[in-house]
């Protein structure tokens, strides 16, 4: 049957853990070697360099001048300090002027003009009432249709009807002689030859009372329009008198609206060039009253300038040149991937249990196979032997 297949032993996953870690931390220590190297520049150097025991992994960074950069370095600062014990000197001045109260000593600004300027004249003008309206005429709105020959409400009135009553005794006359002469034929009510012959009579005479229908309809609608037309030319007729007599006193209104307007406009004139001449007299008075304000806001400029002079030069001294320091290469951390231990280790196990399943099945198929065969083997034994 073979050596029994025993599975895989299961790895140690801590001491695989503990073997990541310290695999990841050598990792990082050399990330922090490669990307951080010791510069040497014309200004100075830096140099990286690590402790030992517990501080093996925490860098320093040591800056170091040359002598000429070192010397510079210590002038702008003697430079700074001068301006800083200036400023404090600036600093008392400044108090001695701001414990002062401000008093510009100037005249009232001004707010308004002089009483003396006339105000524009805005009496109304008498200029009379202008005709705002002329009676209309009262036009007429509509035509009488009473004398009007009226139009057919339903087929069989007025012409038509007339029309209709003259055709309907043939009509009648006709179908009578039909079933007549059918009847002297020989020919059965019912029969199909019987209806032939009155379906055509029907639709003879549904023609001629269509043609009949007709005429009647055009002979009202003439006559109807005819008796519109006359009374719309009455109407029309009437309204174009009252339209004339209309035109005439719109005229007259017209005239007398137009001589208001001129009279209207000769006023306006006047008065125009008054408030003209009013309105240049506040200008001038403006324009004095403006020029003072602009000479008050000058010399008050002047006096805050004055003032605020030692502020500005206590800005100005602490505001200099600031210190230069040479610009050197920043730390840079960043990251080399470890070796995948852990992943190595759960990747070995899982290949082995895969082969342990491969070689467990291998067997499995053999035994079903053997025990096949016995089966058969004892199936024939059993033949035979009957």
């Amino acid at each position: 049957m073979g050596k029994k297949a025993t599975p895989p032993p299961v790895p140690d996953y801590g001491a695989a853990a503990k073997q990541q870690g310290v695999a990841n931390l050598e990792s990082a220590v050399a990330t922090s070697k490669l990307s951080n190297p010791n510069t040497y520049g014309p200004l100075g150097s830096q140099v990286v360099t690590y402790g030992t025991g517990d501080a093996q992994y925490t860098p320093t960074i040591t800056q170091t001048l040359t002598p000429d950069a070192q010397a510079t370095l210590e002038a702008q600062q003697g430079v700074e300090r001068s301006l800083a014990e200036l400023g404090q000197q600036g600093v008392a001045q400044a108090k001695t002027i701001l414990g002062t109260p401000f008093n510009p000593n100037l005249p009232g600004i001004d707010t308004s003009i002089a009483e003396s300027v006339s105000p524009v004249n805005q009496a109304a003008f008498n200029a009379g009432s202008a005709q705002r309206s002329v009676a209309g005429p009262n036009l007429q709105q509509g035509i009488d249709t009473s004398g009007i020959a009226a139009m057919p409400v339903n087929a069989g009135m007025t012409g038509q009807q007339a029309i209709m009553s003259r055709l309907q005794p043939q009509l009648t006359q006709n179908e009578n002689a039909t079933r007549q002469r059918l009847a002297n034929q020989g020919l059965v009510t019912g029969g199909e030859a019987y209806n032939n012959e009155m379906r055509t009579m029907g639709q003879n005479r549904n023609d001629l009372e269509l043609q009949a229908a007709a005429q009647g309809i055009n002979l009202d609608a003439m006559m109807n329009q005819q008796g519109f037309e006359q009374a719309a030319a009455r109407g029309q007729f009437g309204n174009e008198a009252q339209l004339n007599q209309f035109q005439a006193a719109l005229q007259n209104a017209g005239m007398g609206n137009t001589a208001l307007q001129q009279d209207y406009q000769n006023q306006l004139a006047a008065q125009t060039a008054q408030n003209a001449a009013v309105a240049q007299n506040f200008n001038q008075q403006l324009n004095l009253a403006q020029f003072g304000n602009a000479a008050q806001q000058q010399s008050l400029e002047q006096q805050l300038a004055l003032r605020n002079q030692p502020l500005n030069q206590i800005t100005g001294l602490m505001s200099g040149s600031q210190i230069q320091m040479p610009q050197f290469q920043g730390f840079q951390p960043s990251n080399v991937a470890a070796a995948p231990i852990y992943q190595g280790v759960q990747d070995t196990f899982q290949g082995q249990m895969d082969q342990y399943a491969i070689r467990q099945q291998a067997k499995n198929n053999l035994t079903s196979g053997l025990m096949g065969l016995g089966g058969s083997a004892m199936g024939a034994a059993g033949m035979f032997a009957g």
